[in-house]
């Protein structure tokens, strides 16, 4: 079971479909063998993986969440200025893959208008495309046929691109599953790669207003508790974004890794003379 935090309503991308696994293996003959994979699991959700494919004294292997080659990041910018800061950081980091998440489509669109206008060799993706459109987009930024792709977290899922050199984050994720994911999509190669946030209070509004939206449009359970749960992810995130502590150590405190964190990778712990 691949994504296998789908599985539970407290994790992130909680997939109604995923509750039929468990009954489509008691179906098959014999008794086999279930191995379930993820990458964003707090102690809850590994607690109902094992629980709901009904997984017996199961051996449960965790690698750490510390990607140590990888550098995070939070600017607190808005509108022109952060434009102004991908188009620099872009120019500095030349014949370099890179993606760059975006809230809405609307942001997605906008953002490729003008860094296509500046001449850099960038694609887009998200869903109000076409399968068509979205599957040439997502080959050429896999391929190398363009160097950076602007999308909303639609693109990702399955993406094995081992040289993306950086991951930056347009809006503030609705929570830090989503964000180590999606973050994590940098620097599989084992190469230093940077992960850059980009941080502004509209984000906030934004988010409460896409939760509001999954909640009104059935995308999301009308449960009070699922939905508290939602909105205390979304105040980490924030916390996240605010923090003056590691960034690093933030991350794998959240997911439950109390590793010791040697740092000097992340912008919080950095001096900048």
């Amino acid at each position: 079971v691949d994504e296998a935090h789908c599985i539970s309503q407290w994790g992130q991308d909680f997939r109604p479909s995923y509750l039929k696994i468990i009954d489509f293996v008691e179906q098959l003959p014999g008794n086999p063998i279930i191995s379930a994979f993820t990458a964003t699991a707090t102690e809850v959700v590994k607690n109902d993986i094992a629980r709901i494919l009904k997984l017996k004294n199961p051996n449960v292997v965790v690698t750490g969440f510390d990607r140590e080659n990888l550098y995070y990041q939070v600017e607190h910018l808005t509108g022109k200025q952060k434009d102004i800061f991908i188009q620099n950081y872009i120019e500095t980091h030349p014949n370099e893959s890179g993606i760059i998440y975006c809230a809405t489509r609307k942001n997605v669109d906008t953002l490729y208008e003008k860094l296509l206008k500046q001449g850099v060799s960038v694609t887009r993706y998200h869903a109000g495309m076409s399968n068509d459109i979205r599957k040439k987009s997502q080959d050429d930024f896999i391929y190398d046929r363009a160097q950076v792709v602007i999308a909303t977290n639609a693109f990702g899922m399955g993406i094995d691109k081992s040289n993306v050199r950086y991951v930056l984050h347009y809006n503030m994720p609705q929570s830090l599953e989503y964000y180590y994911q999606e973050a994590g999509r940098a620097g599989r190669d084992g190469e230093e790669a940077e992960c850059v946030l980009f941080f502004s209070k509209q984000d906030i509004m934004i988010n409460k207003r896409l939760l509001q939206y999954k909640s009104t449009s059935g995308q999301a359970s009308d449960d009070p508790a699922l939905r508290a749960n939602e909105q205390r992810k979304l105040n980490e995130m924030i916390r996240y974004c605010e923090t003056d502590e590691c960034l690093r150590q933030f991350i794998l405190s959240y997911f439950g890794d109390n590793s010791p964190c040697t740092c000097e990778k992340c912008s919080n712990c950095v001096v900048v003379e």
